[in-house]
C-alpha cells in the first residue's frame, strides 16, 4: 500500500458479505484504517490478508463505517464514475416517465449504486436528499449532473431527515441548481394531478405507492376510510373510481390543506370527503367503539419499527391498527394495509395482520401482495432496499 492511499482493513472473517456485494461495512468489522483518512473520503476496503475488496465512502461517525461503491479496483469512484451511475439510473426510469406520469424516483440510493442519494422528479424539477458526507461534499456537482442528464430545469435539496443526524451532518435545504418559480409544483401520476410542496414531508410526495394507489382505486367502493392520508392520494384514486365518499385521517398540519388542493385538482367536490385531524390510533379506536361500518379502508402509517430494536413494539402497533381497521369493515369489505418499516419482513407483517384478524374474529383473504413501485428497485445484495410491504385483503 502506498502512503497516499486511504484504506480500511477488515477483521479476519468479516469480508464475506462485502465480497458478495452487500454495500454496508459496520464499524465492528473494521480492524484498522490509514491515519490520513477523513469522513467522506473514498477508501480502499481490504481483507485482513490485504486483498482488495471494494471502494467505499468512509464515515467515522456512523455505525455503517463504510458504504461500498465499486468492486472493480481499476474503477475508483470519481466524477466520471458518478456520472455513469446517474446515467444508468435515468436509463432505467425512461420507460416509467410519460405524459400520464411525471412523478418518479430517479435515484434510489444503494439500489442505484449511489448510497446516500435519493432524488425524485416532479415534472421538470428534481428534489434531492443527500445523507452521507461522501456525497454531501459534492452536492453542487451532483445537482448539475442530475439536471443535465435527466433534462431538468432545477434541482432542489431536502436533506433534513433523521439519516443526516445519524451520519453526523446538519440539516440542509434549498435550491442547488437552476431556477425555480415556486416551491409548489403540480405533477401527474397515472393521469391524476397532485400538488407537491417541496418544503413538506420527505421530497414532497410518496412515489413508492404509485401502483398500489391504482390497484386500491380499482377495488375500493362505497364509504371509505383513509388512515394516515397525508396527501389524500389513495382517496383521490378511489373517488375517481367507484368509492362514493372518503373520511381522511392525518395528524400532520399540512395534510388538510394538501388534501383539499388535490381534491380540487381532480374535480372532486367537498361533499364527497371529510378530513379529520388527529392521532390515527385514537381516531379509529373511537370509530370502532361507535360501531362505524365501512366498505373500503387504506392503512398507510409511518414507520412503526424504525430498526430491529423496535421490531417487537412496532409489530404490536401494526397488529393494533389492523385489528381496529378490521372491526370497521363490513362483510366483503376491502382493506389495503401497509408497512414501510425496513425491519419488518413480509412474513412479520402477514403474521401481525393474521393475529389482528384472529382477535377481530374475521376470516380474511389476501387478494394481492403489494410492494414499492419499480422506480424503487430492490437490489438483491442489499435486502434493506425492500422496505414497503402491503396486503390487499377482503
Amino acid at each position: 500500500m502506498s502512503n497516499a492511499e486511504k484504506w480500511a482493513i477488515l477483521e479476519k472473517g468479516r469480508e464475506k458479505l462485502a465480497q458478495r456485494h452487500n454495500p454496508w461495512i459496520y464499524s465492528g468489522a473494521v480492524r484498522k484504517t490509514s491515519e490520513n483518512i477523513g469522513d467522506g473520503d473514498v477508501v480502499a476496503v481490504k481483507s485482513a490478508g490485504g486483498e482488495f475488496i471494494a471502494w467505499g465512502h468512509f464515515n467515522s461517525k456512523s455505525g455503517i463505517r463504510v458504504r461500498l461503491l465499486s468492486w472493480v479496483e481499476s474503477e475508483k469512484p470519481d466524477e466520471k464514475w458518478i456520472s455513469r451511475r446517474i446515467e444508468d439510473a435515468c436509463d432505467l426510469r425512461k420507460g416509467m416517465i410519460s405524459d400520464e406520469t411525471t412523478i418518479v424516483r430517479l435515484i434510489y440510493s444503494e439500489s442505484d449504486m449511489l448510497p446516500g442519494i435519493i432524488c425524485d422528479i416532479f415534472g421538470k424539477v428534481g428534489v434531492m436528499q443527500v445523507s452521507t458526507p461522501g456525497f454531501d461534499k459534492i452536492k453542487p456537482f451532483l445537482a448539475q449532473k442530475i439536471a443535465e442528464i435527466a433534462e431538468l430545469d432545477a434541482v432542489f435539496e431536502r436533506s433534513d431527515g433523521d439519516g443526516r443526524k445519524i451520519e453526523g451532518l446538519p440539516a440542509s435545504s434549498g435550491l442547488l441548481f437552476g431556477r425555480l418559480e415556486s416551491e409548489k409544483i403540480v405533477a401527474k401520476e397515472n393521469g391524476l394531478l397532485f400538488s407537491v410542496d417541496l418544503t413538506a414531508q420527505k421530497t414532497g410526495f410518496y412515489a413508492d405507492q404509485r401502483d398500489n394507489r391504482r390497484i386500491f382505486g380499482e377495488y375500493a367502493s362505497g364509504e371509505m376510510l383513509d388512515i394516515c392520508a397525508y396527501s389524500g392520494a389513495f382517496s383521490v384514486y378511489a373517488l375517481k373510481n367507484s368509492a362514493k365518499h372518503s373520511i381522511l385521517l392525518d395528524i400532520s398540519k399540512e395534510s388538510e390543506a394538501l388534501v383539499e388542493e388535490n381534491m380540487k385538482l381532480n374535480n372532486i367536490g367537498k361533499e364527497r370527503y371529510e378530513f379529520i385531524r388527529g392521532d390515527a390510533f385514537e381516531l379509529i379506536r373511537n370509530f370502532a367503539k361507535e360501531k362505524k361500518n365501512l366498505d373500503s379502508i387504506v392503512l398507510d402509517p409511518p414507520k412503526l419499527a424504525p430498526s430491529n430494536k423496535y421490531l417487537e413494539k412496532g409489530l404490536r402497533a401494526y397488529k393494533d391498527l389492523n385489528l381496529n381497521a378490521l372491526n370497521l369493515l363490513r362483510k366483503g369489505g376491502v382493506l389495503a394495509t401497509f408497512s414501510c418499516s425496513g425491519a419488518v419482513t413480509m412474513t412479520d407483517f402477514r403474521s401481525a395482520v393474521a393475529f389482528a384478524a384472529h382477535d377481530a374474529g374475521r376470516e380474511i383473504s389476501i387478494l394481492k401482495q403489494l410492494h414499492q413501485a419499480p422506480d424503487h428497485p430492490i437490489r438483491l445484495t442489499a435486502p434493506e432496499t425492500e422496505y414497503l410491504k402491503g396486503l390487499l385483503l377482503r
